[in-house]
């Protein structure tokens, strides 16, 4: 009954997923598609709609794969891991660096020697995996909890585990589906027109925006000359795509297409080779936390950096510590800090409360980060969690208000007010060990 449960709340939770930040730049190709093809033959669009759900499927096949695979030997990962990898990131970058510029209008895919802008079955298959893939560092209302049944090894069987992951992606394809198998929806889209050129445009854009978001996080991941010339070999890339556009486009022979684009493609391979490999930054030791006693600074909110030993003192104290994890490849909590948490009601709260607020940034691989994670039952971010003194825990959902953050600190505080908190000497000399962390409430 569990696993039937959980199997729905994978679904409708790939549905929502569709509508998460971080997917948002890709679907809007996928909706220009969509409106594109709307009055092509019911045949024609089923075709594309099937294309487009089976590229959703491999991806997601794919990730099933390598969840099983670590799970029969003992291991596991977290929902959207594979962000905190270069290797994964830089490639993605250029991928939706190049959809972009074709977006733009920088050049067109060529395709058995016709002009295309990847609309057909080939381009919807490829546009169902780039959306999978962007689709993974986000978390979504009653996503969170599914990812987590199907990745925790201790919780699920490895069949279990296929079947949430599987129905996940067959969620987050249903709606484009949808729309290419039932005309009465299709025909609620508005019709093609000149504004499309504008609106794939804008796309172009949009992806341009996703490129530079990744990008932000690359900075995290890689020294500063690794750095240069990979966004160097971006420009090389865009280069490249114009001039075989430019000199080596239909209108050109065969001999001196083939010609210029071998030339570019050599050109490329061989700057690609001397990026390669990327150079991580060294890893330093970590620094003992300055005490942080105001939660709020400069008008935003001051948060301490994450560390198990800034949250035992803190709770030692008697203090509530309210934990942000978080990361610089996850738009949803990027957008959450932005719209909910580092808002008047929220720091104000904070204020009133002084509660620790503490940020726990697992943009790069961090073992103690996910083993927290994992206590909290949770497999992916964002996570917000309010530590109490006793050693409970209260997790917030992964969709949270302004309102909600203020009751869950007010909360906390009505428990453990202020003036009950003991000073650091004191907390240091408490003869009893700090409680840990035991208890979801």
């Amino acid at each position: 009954m569990e696993l039937l449960e959980y199997s729905l709340i994978a679904f409708v939770g790939g549905i929502i997923l569709n509508f998460m930040p971080c997917v948002l730049p890709v679907l809007t190709m996928k909706v220009f598609h969509v409106v594109e093809t709307a009055q092509e033959s019911p045949e024609e669009n089923r075709r594309l709609g099937t294309a487009y759900g089976l590229g959703v499927l491999a991806f997601f096949g794919a990730y099933t794969g390598l969840v099983v695979s670590l799970k029969l030997v003992g291991q596991s990962m977290g929902w959207g891991q594979q962000f905190q990898n270069p290797y994964f990131v830089a490639p993605l970058i250029l991928v939706l660096f190049v959809f972009g510029l074709n977006a733009l209008g920088v050049f067109e895919f060529t395709i058995s020697g016709q002009q295309t802008d990847a609309v057909g079955v080939k381009g919807a298959f490829f546009t169902g995996i780039l959306a999978s893939v962007m689709a993974t560092p986000c978390s979504a209302p009653m996503l969170g909890s599914a990812a987590s049944f199907a990745l925790e090894g201790s919780k699920t069987t490895a069949p279990e585990s296929a079947l949430i992951l599987m129905m996940i992606g067959i969620g987050f394809a249903f709606p484009f589906v949808l729309i290419s198998f039932v005309p009465a929806v299709a025909r609620l889209l508005p019709r093609p027109g000149a504004w499309m050129e504008t609106f794939k445009q804008l796309m172009g854009f949009t992806l341009l925006g996703a490129a530079i978001w990744l990008f932000d996080t690359l900075q995290k991941q890689l020294t500063q000359d690794s750095l240069f010339w990979f966004i160097s070999f971006l420009l090389l890339v865009a280069i490249g795509l114009w001039a075989m556009q430019r000199f080596a486009g239909l209108q050109h022979s065969t001999a001196r297409r083939i010609s210029v684009r071998t030339a570019v493609l050599v050109v490329l391979i061989g700057a690609a080779t001397l990026n390669l490999p990327f150079d991580r930054p060294a890893k330093t030791a970590a620094i003992a936390a300055p005490v942080v006693e105001s939660p709020i600074k400069d008008g935003r909110i001051n948060w301490t950096s994450f560390t198990p030993s800034r949250v035992a003192l803190a709770n030692k104290r008697n203090r509530p510590v309210f934990v942000d994890y978080t990361a610089d490849w996850c738009a949803n909590c990027k957008t959450n800090e932005k719209v909910v948490l580092e808002t008047d009601t929220v720091r104000n709260a904070l204020v009133d409360t002084n509660v620790l607020p503490v940020k726990a940034d697992w943009t790069n691989e961090d073992e103690v980060i996910e083993q927290w994670l994992t206590k909290l039952g949770r497999s992916g971010i964002p996570a917000y969690a309010i530590y109490y003194p006793d050693g409970s825990v209260d997790l917030l959902p992964e969709t949270i208000t302004p309102s909600m953050v203020e009751e869950r600190l007010r909360q906390a505080a009505k428990q453990h007010p202020s003036e009950k908190f003991l000073s650091i000497e004191q907390a240091c000399l408490a003869a009893s060990p700090a409680p840990t962390p035991q208890t979801v409430r």
